[in-house]
């Protein structure tokens, strides 16, 4: 008795339409910027979060860590029941403690119909030369209409190049402009990179943003890297933000409390002489095997005194507008952590809610972006 081939018929031809009647869109051709939390807009003309000519300013593994498109993402409404991406990456794919989906992969969002959440989108993808998304059975419900509004989050730990969004040729997809307030910035190490979220949307910094219903967050986190090097806080001096988060005490490890300390003092001093807005300081949230290891555990003690040691004489000192969030706070538990160090997307929700409550209480321009 044959079988009928009409199931496997209707499987494949969703597939085959979608590859024979796709369109795709470029995003940087959209004539206006659309690069959502870049800094230095006027002068990027890529998924980079550095202009160009920081390359002579600051380390090179700096540099090279930051062309990885972190933190940034797209938005854009479209009525298309499914939606493809593509493009290619510089880098490995993934890290042995962190999958392809985090390092190098993309994740999408969708506004609900009411504006008030935000709901993820599955996809199919693979990862070879060309990394592909593909997100179907979009249909809208709902929407009274409207195309429905998405966020794509772009890959954590690599560097994008020739990306694109295909759509079926009779829909329409149009990418919103980069929004224009004062961003959050966000200055650190891997864990502020995005280290070792499972994807794009679980880091923090991304967690945060969400939480803040989209206000702008500028991810300028260095795996190894976030040393609160002038060079550096020179750069951030340059942009207009509503407020600075320093989150670097985790690569300042195995220096001297008195350096760590100068460190955090000129860093604050630096900004401080240039900007009046909020300044908040990040402890190291400790190490999973801190309680097992004493060598590990005398290691963040060290640099969360040197830092406490600054914020205590800087206050002193009257410096105005300057905050503070504890370990304590952060509270980690011990399933919080990846390895030693890095969060789990627990530990990253974890300190995305900490750090979204002290904005809303030191920022009033972001609570009332929420409200």
């Amino acid at each position: 008795m044959k079988k009928s081939l009409l199931p496997l018929l209707v499987f494949l031809l969703p597939s085959l339409s979608l590859g024979a009647a796709t369109k795709w869109v470029n995003p940087m051709d959209a004539g206006y910027p659309v690069i959502q939390n870049q800094g230095w807009t006027d002068e990027m003309s890529s998924y980079h979060r550095l202009p160009d000519r920081a390359k002579q300013n600051v380390r090179e593994p700096l540099w090279n860590l930051s062309l990885n498109s972190a933190g940034l993402a797209l938005y854009f409404t479209t009525d298309a029941p499914s939606i493809r991406v593509r493009y290619t990456v510089t880098g490995p794919i993934s890290m042995p403690h962190m999958p392809a989906t985090g390092v190098s992969g993309v994740d999408l969002y969708r506004i609900s119909p009411d504006g008030m959440k935000q709901e993820i989108c599955f996809s199919d993808y693979s990862f070879r030369d060309t990394v592909t998304y593909s997100f179907q059975n979009l249909y809208p419900t709902d929407f009274d209409g409207k195309a429905p509004e998405y966020r794509l989050n772009l890959p954590l730990y690599n560097t994008v190049t020739n990306l694109e969004i295909g759509i079926p040729d009779s829909c329409t997809i149009k990418f919103l402009p980069k929004r224009t307030d004062k961003p959050i910035v966000v200055y650190g190490t891997s864990i502020a990179h995005g280290a070792c979220s499972s994807r794009p949307g679980m880091a923090w910094v991304n967690i945060v943003r969400r939480n803040l219903n989209d206000y702008p967050v500028i991810n300028l986190g260095f795996s190894g890297n976030g040393r609160l090097e002038p060079e550096l806080i020179s750069l951030l001096n340059e942009l207009d933000a509503e407020v600075y988060v320093l989150d670097c005490m985790p690569n300042l490890i195995g220096r001297s409390i008195e350096e760590v300390q100068g460190l955090v003092i000129s860093a604050v001093k630096s900004l401080r002489a240039n900007s009046k807005a909020p300044i908040i300081l990040i402890e190291h949230a400790g190490y999973s095997n801190a309680e097992t290891n004493p060598k590990m555990r005398e290691q963040y003690v060290n640099s969360n005194i040197a830092q406490r040691r600054a914020f205590d004489e800087l206050q002193a000192a009257g410096t105005p507008n300057l905050y503070y969030i504890t370990r304590e706070e952060l509270n980690f538990s011990p399933d919080a952590w990846v390895d030693y160090v890095h969060p789990s997307d627990l530990g990253a929700q974890q300190q995305a809610d900490v750090v979204t409550s002290k904005l809303k209480a030191v920022v009033p321009s972001v609570k009332k972006y929420v409200e």
